[in-house]
């Protein structure tokens, strides 16, 4: 006898918490964290056409200076650089994988470092910068003869306040 009643009470109070549930209107759990809603994504690239050299060199002579590239964005406000931030990530295979910059290239082994390559930016109201540089002397001509070291995909992300 005591089996059929634990059974009966255990049926009702099954019964008892479907009633409950088919009774609510909908399920809601808490509300989580807010997300960001106020970001912006834009993909571009340097090219030998977009990409200035300039003269490190206090001379003139162009033996040695950086590549330089101006990116116009409209989302790099005031209120970005007072409060929100500005990330970029470069590209050497089409957007299969992306580096956080700076970015830095360097050959040499336990004797020493023979050579650094430096990809960093910075950012102004209205624009982002990204540069290329080298730990020996490179004059324009020689940027631009291995252009497929800099000339990638850059991404650029804007998040703001």
């Amino acid at each position: 006898m005591r089996i059929r009643k634990s059974k009966s009470i255990f049926y009702i109070l099954k019964t008892f918490c479907l009633m409950i549930l088919i009774s609510c209107e909908e399920f809601e759990g808490p509300m989580g964290p807010a997300g960001t809603a106020n970001m912006v994504v834009e993909i571009t690239q340097m090219t030998s056409d977009n990409t200035d050299f300039v003269d490190d060199d206090s001379f003139g002579s162009g033996d040695g200076g950086t590549l330089f590239y101006m990116y116009e964005t409209e989302y790099v406000t005031q209120a970005i650089l007072d409060s929100g931030s500005v990330k970029v990530e470069v590209s050497d295979d089409n957007g299969e994988t992306w580096f956080s910059m700076p970015y830095h290239l360097i050959e040499g082994d336990d004797s020493g470092v023979e050579w650094i390559y430096t990809n960093e930016y910075y950012y102004e109201e209205g624009y982002v910068v990204i540069s290329w540089s080298c730990s020996f002397d490179r004059s324009r001509d020689q940027w631009m003869s291995i252009e497929n070291l800099w000339a990638n995909d850059y991404k650029i992300t804007i998040t703001g306040p």
